[in-house]
Parts: C-alpha cells; sequence; structure tokens
C-alpha cells in the first residue's frame, strides 16, 4: 500500500472490516490488509488494565512453535510490550520501550533470532478496566517503520476493535463459557504452560493416555486442529488463563 493508503482504497478496506458477519471472516478481512501494508508477524487480544502477563490472544500470524515456545516460557510476565501498552494511551514503536533488563532479556534475544529488530504496538483502552492490544512484528531490516505505515496499522487496529466489540456484544451471553470441563480446562493450562502429557499426567496423578483423553476432547470440542491453536482459542474465549 503506497501514497493511496490513506485513498479510497484503504476506505473500501475499513469498510469491509465493519461489513465482516463474522469473527472469522473479520480476522481474515484485517489479515489481508495488513499483508498489503508489510511483511508482519501479528498478535492481537485483550488483557486486565492492572495485571501484566494476562494476554488472552484472539488472532494471530506467528508459528506455532514460536508461541510454544512464548508461553511455555511464561514470556508473558515480563514482557516489556505488554507492560507499557498498560500504561500508553497511543501506539508506539517496540524500540521506544525502556531499557530490558532481568527475564526480559532472554524474550528480546529469543525475538532477535525470530528474526525481528522492531515493531508497532497499538493499545486501545477500553470501559471495561481492560486493554485491547495489538503488536506488529517487522520482519524487515528497517531501523524504523514509516510513519504512514503506523497510521494505517492504527487505523486498521481502531477498525478490527469497533467490530469486535460489536460482533461480541451481538453475541450476548457466550455460549462457550461451561464448553469444556474443568480437567480439560485444567490440562490445558498446563499445556499452555509447555507440558507434556506425560508430565501433566504426573501433576494431575492422572495416565498419560487420560490427559490426552482429556486434551482430544477439548480440540474437538473447540475444533482445533492441534494442541496450540487449542490452547490459544481457550484462551481468546477466557476459559483457562496463564
Amino acid at each position: 500500500m503506497t501514497a493511496e493508503v490513506f485513498g479510497d482504497r484503504t476506505m473500501d478496506t475499513l469498510e469491509a472490516l465493519l461489513r465482516a458477519r463474522n469473527m472469522d471472516d473479520l480476522a481474515t478481512q484485517f489479515r489481508n490488509a495488513v499483508n498489503e501494508l508489510g511483511d508482519f508477524y501479528c498478535v492481537m487480544g485483550t488483557m486486565p488494565k492492572y495485571r501484566p502477563g494476562g494476554l488472552r490472544p484472539v488472532l494471530t500470524t506467528y508459528p506455532r512453535a514460536w508461541i510454544r515456545h512464548y508461553l511455555g516460557n511464561n514470556y508473558g510476565r515480563v514482557d516489556p510490550l505488554l507492560r507499557r501498552a498498560l500504561r500508553s494511551m497511543t501506539g508506539f514503536e517496540w524500540r521506544s520501550c525502556d531499557p530490558i533488563s532481568g527475564p526480559a532479556v532472554a524474550l528480546t534475544h529469543d525475538i532477535f533470532d525470530l528474526g525481528l529488530r522492531n515493531g508497532f504496538a497499538v493499545p486501545i483502552h477500553g470501559p471495561d478496566a481492560s486493554v485491547f492490544y495489538a503488536s506488529f512484528g517487522q520482519r524487515e531490516n528497517a531501523r524504523t517503520m514509516p510513519l504512514r505505515t503506523r497510521m494505517a496499522l492504527s487505523m486498521l487496529v481502531s477498525q478490527y476493535y469497533e467490530r469486535f466489540q460489536q460482533l461480541n456484544a451481538a453475541k450476548g451471553t457466550d455460549p462457550t463459557s461451561d464448553l469444556l470441563t474443568p480437567r480439560e480446562c485444567e490440562c490445558l493450562t498446563w499445556v499452555a504452560h509447555g507440558k507434556t502429557s506425560g508430565d501433566i499426567g504426573d501433576i494431575l496423578m492422572l495416565t498419560e493416555n487420560t490427559v490426552n483423553f482429556h486434551l482430544k476432547n477439548a480440540q474437538r470440542k473447540l475444533q482445533c486442529p492441534n494442541r496450540i491453536s487449542t490452547v490459544i482459542r481457550a484462551l481468546a474465549l477466557g476459559l483457562i488463563s496463564v
């Protein structure tokens, strides 16, 4: 998207987001729009305003192996981007965060190994003590992200959030709130912390086959192809937390 970023084409894109019929349609429209702006990894979700590390993803394009690594190392609790988003009212480049120290150093090194040197984050502070958070990792070797790109990403996130809220409101009471059994939620929570079926069996005093049974049931109920996507969906629905 070049000089026309604020022209008719962009207005068509923003309108398409507002016309999305469901969450899947909204996610597809959003990913397509972001791909036109550049080569990014993206994650979006909601988190409590006063508790770092409580991000519940609703959309991500990061590799599954990275998501597993991030969750297994509890990086959400030390992620400087999440901490900055909780107190920032405007979008910010990753490089503008406070100096990194302590456990966050390992996270920074792992992000560099993933090929990301900079990015852009957009926080939207809601009225219900929550923050809607979107972050775009730049997969291009550039010292800074062009202003127009940052402005376009901010607009896309704002429009996504508006339609996201509308679709959630239209659903009313969430029919998935009691979709998983307590044991299925328990097993998924340990998967989010990087535990294997054998590890979970030892922790919960279950056989490995029983753990796999619960995880397969959760995967089937949430209509996900694997464990990691099941964890992400359960987090997004608020069925588990990490």
